[in-house]
């Protein structure tokens, strides 16, 4: 052996690198939790779990590992528990590997009676559709993105191209806040708005009420009334009361008309911006502020520097040098002289292959309260055999394994969706294999150290 190798293998198997290693995955860690703390752990494990800082120190963990386990050759019986010892470790991180590689970690969610075959997971994709004059929208691409740890930026945009078209993805926001504003638009294509003040001496509200084009009304609903946007052929709900405003075509005048709960128009009138009108119930006062015969909603998004429930994660790209914000679970419409692209900003879906049903879902609430005490899913597996998931008695099929893990309930208090965690750890059994073997070695180690390194007895005869 050469001696740049004999030194290389003594540095291998010496303390100080042992310690070395130590320290760096304490700093790892340290660095992770911080990371995970502020921000979210898909963040910390991008950026740090699963970095190539922490794969160089384990890679250098097991080779240190394996070089130990050369130096103590030619094997004795007392070095049985180091060998287990280090080798489960060794077995343990090749089986975290592959739960990081190929395991699935995610949820899926549905409707009492409604079916699903696919899980909902943390990567995420950019997914484009189009629509060419006929109505129907279609599928044109799908791309799979990692902006946390390929950010984008202005100098080197992520480019996603269709046809003659494309997409500058040039910022990414993991945590940020969502801002909404209603501008003034010269596109004949953008429906109306309208910012109102609804007031009496016990009520002061101020909205917005924007009907997307193409539509034919939109309407805010406050509770006792109902603010409608209609295009003029708006039909009054019975047993709710409404205020319904109609655009005058080429006017900055807008006409309304009030109506009860009986359905019996009460008052109609136009109005402009700034004016207002006595609503006729409830003391109620109605102020036009604003009005725009054609808008469009401006979506923009703030950084969050810490994690909020608010906060999610947002993407700002640039399209026929116009740019645009989308936040995670969105869609913006995209237009050009005669076509119109979608482009969607969503959680991938991932194929299970086969298809579960929710039979029924039931509550079990705490004695004389409406808190939840305990909630189970009855699903319907592909060969119809009925299944109870609990919160303690998950579903195993296929080698996934499906937990009950929340529910959303109604106005009223009735569930209306059931949430499972679906995982698929194809490692399991491999850490498991490690993990027993750290435990024999420990167990060989402190218990029967004394044992293995007793030399054999001779017997009177000299035989051993």
């Amino acid at each position: 052996m050469s001696l740049f190798f004999k030194s290389l293998f003594s540095l291998l198997t010496s303390v100080k690198l042992a310690v070395v290693i130590i320290l760096a995955l304490a700093i790892v860690s340290a660095v992770g939790t911080i990371y995970e703390a502020r921000y979210d752990a898909e963040y910390a494990q991008k950026l740090v779990y699963q970095s190539p800082y922490m794969y160089a120190v384990m890679i250098l963990l097991c080779v240190t590992l394996i070089a130990v386990m050369v130096d103590r050759w030619p094997w004795k019986r007392r070095h049985i528990a180091f060998i287990l010892a280090h080798i489960g470790i060794i077995v343990t991180l090749i089986g975290s590997v592959f739960t990081q590689r190929l395991g699935v970690d995610g949820t899926m969610a549905f409707k009492i009676g409604g079916a699903r075959k696919s899980v909902t997971v943390k990567e995420r994709d950019l997914a484009i559709y189009g629509s060419f004059g006929t109505g129907e929208i279609r599928p044109l691409l799908q791309d799979p993105v990692d902006f946390i740890t390929r950010r984008p930026t202005e100098e080197r945009p992520h480019v996603i191209e269709f046809g003659n078209e494309k997409i500058e993805v040039v910022e990414y926001l993991h945590l940020a806040f969502r801002d909404e504003k209603i501008i003034s638009s010269e596109r004949e294509g953008d429906g109306p708005a309208l910012r109102f003040q609804l007031k009496n001496a016990n009520v002061d509200v101020t909205e917005w009420v924007r009907r997307e084009g193409g539509k034919s009304s939109a309407n805010v609903d406050l509770g006792p009334a109902s603010i409608v946007l209609s295009d003029g052929s708006y039909k009054p709900i019975e047993g709710v009361n409404e205020i319904v405003f109609s655009p005058i075509p080429n006017s900055d005048e807008i006409r309304y008309m009030v109506y009860d709960k009986s359905n019996l128009l009460k008052k109609r009138g136009q109005i402009k911006e700034s004016e207002g009108f006595d609503v006729g119930w409830m003391g109620l006062q109605m102020k036009i502020l604003r009005y725009h015969p054609h808008s469009f909603q401006k979506v923009t998004y703030e950084k969050a520097e810490s994690s909020s429930p608010l906060a999610h994660s947002a993407i700002r790209f640039r399209f026929r040098d116009q740019e645009h914000w989308m936040g995670i679970g969105s869609l913006v419409r995209l237009y050009t002289e005669d076509r119109m692209y979608v482009l969607a900003y969503v959680f991938r879906q991932l194929d299970l292959g086969f298809e579960l049903k929710l039979k029924d879902f039931k509550i079990g609430y705490n004695q004389g309260t409406k808190k939840a005490a305990s909630y189970e899913s009855l699903v319907e597996t592909p060969e119809g055999e009925e299944v109870l998931i609990s919160m303690n008695e998950p579903l195993k099929y296929a080698g996934y394994t499906f937990y009950q893990a929340s529910f959303e309930q109604d106005e009223m208090g009735k569930a209306t969706l059931s949430v499972l965690s679906v995982n698929y750890d194809p490692g399991r059994w491999i850490k498991y294999l490690g993990s027993l073997l750290i435990v024999l070695g420990s167990i060989l180690l402190f218990y029967f150290r004394k044992a293995l390194a007793r030399s054999p007895k001779k017997t009177p005869g000299g035989s051993k």
